[in-house]
């Protein structure tokens, strides 16, 4: 208790000390969306009526405060998320999710350089390689950043579950590292987790683990830019229900061509047996599309997940396979359109547990 006390008045000092040295700063950036959306028959099912018409808005705020060239406090803002004509917290998508008008702060962290390192201390965005694994998610960690030459390395104390039972207390916790280094054109990275939990349901209980590595790269070759990544997960805590693991994969690419940028890519993912089981989690990982693979309010299926997020279809998949195609082409240095053609397979996910398969057709315009 003593040791944990005094680590938490050093970092304390360490902040007041800086604060009185030097003049502090205040860095901000943001971003804007609003977008409307039209969605017909997400449910997979001819026989039953399924048509969302929509608008909505999301504004987000970037702010960091340096207090000085060791010490730096950094957040998050999300303003007026929100569906618009829904202010009091509607369900309009059916999944589960409060619609209406909604003010948050999904990051807020310290970084202090020390001891040779940088360590950031508190709610953090996860993202990780070729975003496979990470999609954006906000997590509570310690971690200790560290670099030498071309590589990049560090570990993190990740809390997933705060628990209070009274056989244990119930904690759930993820120890990582990770390494990530450049060699020319190439860089490509490394991160193995380990999953403990402490969770007791009944005297005598014991804990349980799992463990799920992720590798990634991205590299050139000639006008070409190819990049992929392979998941793996298991143990107890990392397996499905019939004690099978998780792994799945994609690899893609792009070619620049002047103004013309042509991109594909092909994506697996394997694991679930027709129960339930920990898919790919929608709000951490694979987002390839508006429709395939994330929470956000346009998606019809989460890529290897274990159902709908829009609770549509109650089966199960066991596999998920898709292929992507586009083309983005740069009108000027601040507009760009894009059209892009997705096809999915997902495996036992149907009505009755048929397979199920979705095509996608986006058309785009990015102004910056």
């Amino acid at each position: 208790m003593k040791k944990a006390l005094s680590f938490a008045v050093a970092l304390g000092l360490v902040a007041g000390y800086a604060a009185t040295a030097s003049a502090v700063t205040m860095d901000w950036a943001g971003d804007a969306r609003w977008r409307g959306i039209y969605r017909d028959n997400a449910n997979f099912d001819d026989t039953k009526a399924d048509l969302r018409q929509r608008m909505d808005q999301r504004y987000r705020i970037f702010g960091t405060l340096n207090v000085n060239d060791d010490v730096k406090i950094s957040t998050r803002i999300v303003l007026a998320d929100q569906v618009f004509g829904n202010n009091f917290g509607i369900d309009v998508d059916g999944n589960g999710t409060n619609d209406g008008l909604k003010h948050y702060v999904d990051r807020a962290h310290m970084t202090i350089k020390m001891l040779g390192g940088s360590y950031l201390i508190g709610r953090q965005n996860a993202s990780w390689g070729n975003k496979f694994l990470g999609w954006g998610s906000q997590v509570d960690r310690i971690k200790a950043v560290y670099k030498s030459g071309d590589l990049t390395y560090g570990g993190y104390l990740q809390k997933k579950l705060e628990g209070n039972d009274p056989y244990g207390d119930g904690d759930i916790d993820i120890y990582g590292a990770f390494v990530v280094g450049k060699a020319g054109d190439t860089k490509w990275g490394v991160l193995p987790n380990y999953i403990y939990s402490d969770t007791h349901s009944a005297v005598g209980g014991g804990s349980e683990d799992g463990y799920l590595v992720d590798a990634f790269f991205t590299t050139k070759a000639g006008p070409a830019a190819i990049m992929g990544e392979l998941v793996y997960s298991g143990g107890d805590l990392g397996e499905n229900s019939d004690g099978d693991s998780f792994y799945g994969g994609f690899v893609g690419g792009a070619m620049g061509m002047d103004a013309v940028t042509v991109k594909g890519l092909v994506a697996y993912y394997q694991g679930n047996d027709g129960n339930t089981g920990s898919g790919r989690s929608c709000d951490n990982d694979f987002a390839p599309s508006l429709l395939i693979g994330t929470c956000q309010e346009t998606a019809i299926i989460n890529f290897g997940s274990t159902t709908n997020p829009n609770k549509l279809v109650a089966e199960a998949d066991d596999s998920t396979y898709l292929v992507g195609a586009g083309v983005d082409f740069k009108v000027n240095d601040k507009l760009t359109l894009g059209a892009l053609v997705g096809y999915l397979m997902a495996s036992e996910n149907g009505v009755g547990g048929d397979d199920a398969t979705l095509v996608e057709y986006d058309l785009s315009a990015r102004y910056q």
